[in-house]
């Protein structure tokens, strides 16, 4: 695709400071690369500015001309530090900067830069995007364990066809505690991780920008840098080696606005969460590609780390090879049954429950940005308008037309305050009930691995009684079924503990961030009303 001309078929506004190129709907470019990532393209237009602009946004012209020789070094680069083979981001996530086209004569209209209303669908002739056969990255993924581990074969993980030789270090315990529950064993000593410091930093001569964030484990305090894009690749990693351990999400992708500072911030914040619940986990706290992201230093080890990870078959279903509880006595599986259908009904039931409340903690955001302050503003305004029409004529001398103009100014602080307290209450919420949303949202996959593997047993003890299976054969089976089951029941344990230790807190610094604000309220309104006499 690199050397054709497109058109613009909508205006698109480039982000200030960074290497994005405003475009004009009708504007004839020429693209240089189409591989940028993300469903970016980069290109000039016929002034000779160049820079990057969303696919979607243009339609190739069918007698396309070749672009001539002219183009500078830096716009001919490649490559990218400690990146080479990665695919280029925009340092950010999984909503939609833009819509491709969705059907043969039907476009999605953005209605402002950087934005779409998905209320507005008009007929067009078939649009075609510069990159057509590339997947576009910020639609969200669907969740596919439960097939990859069909596919990689959990048959022959509980018929022992296929099993592998695990390395110590990749060994982890379960154990059975009071009750009957069964929890993860931790190995080693607690830790934590901290991300700090997010900065903007660029490539090819500033063409591409992006942040760069620091992270600080506590067990060795080396700093490391890691862009978005890092954490991504380790997401995926995490997803496909323990298909029976819901991964934390990571926050949402997004185009605009990515290099303000509040929106920086909050990524932060965001990352810290996944981070936090990463380092809690004693499975996945203990993993090598974690330890490889959170310690590697050195280009030419991470390179390598990077392609062992990726070349790793203890993943998926062969991992159930690393999990050790040969100790423990069988499970009842009528007892089993009974609890694990207890638990998916809890989960499905906690899932909308979920969602609604972050629903709730977003809008709750925005009416305090916009609604809230500009409600209080206009009370303030209107005390103030009325001090200055007491002004003319005030027998007390000014202190009246005074006491109205402090209340004005009370309530225009109000105001402010409203704008200010979500990043202390309702965001830190949201922020932490999106890493549970997302929990939630994996567990019927992990749930189906189970079910699966109690219907093969169930597949397995029909073909015992008809005597085309041995009885051994079940045996094993049933041990290698019990070693799946457990690894559900710990991971369920773990839930409750997050549950019970972690959302109690939020709840708790939530209330106490409440109690400040509405405090602050007060005492606002008291030194208004200190003003006035008697």
């Amino acid at each position: 695709m690199e050397g054709q001309q497109v058109r613009a078929l909508y205006e698109f506004k480039g982000e200030p400071g960074t290497a994005e190129l405003s475009i004009n709907a009708g504007e004839i470019l020429t693209v240089m690369r189409d591989n940028v990532g993300d469903g970016w393209c980069e290109g000039f237009n016929e002034s000779g500015q160049s820079g990057l602009f969303p696919a979607a946004y243009v339609q190739v012209v069918e007698a396309a001309a070749p672009i001539t020789g002219n183009m500078t070094a830096s716009q001919q680069s490649t490559g990218d530090f400690w990146d080479d083979d990665w695919d280029d981001d925009s340092d950010a996530g999984q909503t939609q900067p833009y819509v491709p086209p969705v059907q043969q004569h039907q476009m999605i209209q953005p209605a402002q830069p950087h934005t779409v209303d998905y209320g507005d669908i008009v007929s067009m002739h078939t649009i075609h995007s510069v990159i057509p056969e590339r997947p576009i990255s910020n639609v969200p993924k669907k969740n596919n364990k439960f097939s990859t581990l069909i596919k990689s074969g959990e048959d022959s993980f509980l018929l022992g066809t296929k099993l592998l030789n695990v390395p110590d270090s990749e060994k982890v315990f379960i154990d059975e505690v009071e009750g009957g529950r069964c929890t993860w064993v931790p190995t080693g000593e607690s830790y934590n991780c901290v991300v700090t410091s997010p900065k903007k930093e660029s490539k090819l001569k500033g063409l591409k920008s992006f942040i760069v964030y620091q992270l600080t484990p506590t067990f060795n305090n080396i700093q490391v840098s890691r862009r978005y894009k890092h954490f991504d690749w380790l997401h995926e990693r995490l997803e496909e080696k323990f298909c029976f351990i819901p991964i934390p999400p990571l926050p949402d992708k997004q185009i605009s606005g990515r290099y303000e500072e509040q929106f920086i911030e909050h990524r932060r914040t965001q990352l810290q969460e996944f981070v936090d619940y990463v380092c809690r986990h004693p499975v996945l706290s203990r993993s090598r590609v974690w330890e490889h992201f959170m310690t590697c230093t050195d280009e030419k080890r991470w390179k390598a780390g990077k392609r062992q990870a990726e070349k790793d078959e203890l993943l998926g279903v062969n991992y159930f090879n690393a999990i050790q509880c040969a100790d423990l006595p069988p499970l009842d599986p009528i007892k089993v049954e009974i609890e694990t259908d207890a638990f998916s009904r809890f989960i499905s039931g906690l899932d909308p429950v979920v969602k609604n409340f972050m629903a709730v903690a977003v809008d709750q955001t925005k009416k305090h940005q916009v609604l809230y302050k500009r409600e209080f503003q206009k009370i303030g305004q209107s005390f103030t308008a009325l001090g200055h029409a007491l002004e003319a004529d005030d027998s007390s001398r000014g202190r009246l037309t005074h006491a109205l103009k402090m209340t004005g100014d009370a309530y225009n602080e109000i105001g402010r305050l409203y704008e200010e307290q979500p990043k202390f209450d309702w965001e830190p919420l949201g922020d932490k009930f999106h890493i549970y949303r997302g929990i939630i949202s994996s567990f019927p996959d992990v749930i189906s691995i189970h079910k699966s593997a109690v219907q093969k047993r169930r597949d397995s003890e029909r073909l015992v009684s008809e005597h085309k299976m041995e009885p051994q054969q079940l045996q094993d089976l049933c041990i290698r079924t019990d070693v799946i089951t457990r690894a559900l029941m710990a991971e369920e344990t773990h839930f409750q503990s997050e549950r019970e230790i972690h959302i109690n807190q939020a709840m708790k610094n939530h209330l106490v961030e409440q109690i400040n604000f509405y405090q602050k309220i007060v005492n606002k309104l008291q030194e208004a009303l200190a003003t006035y006499d008697g």
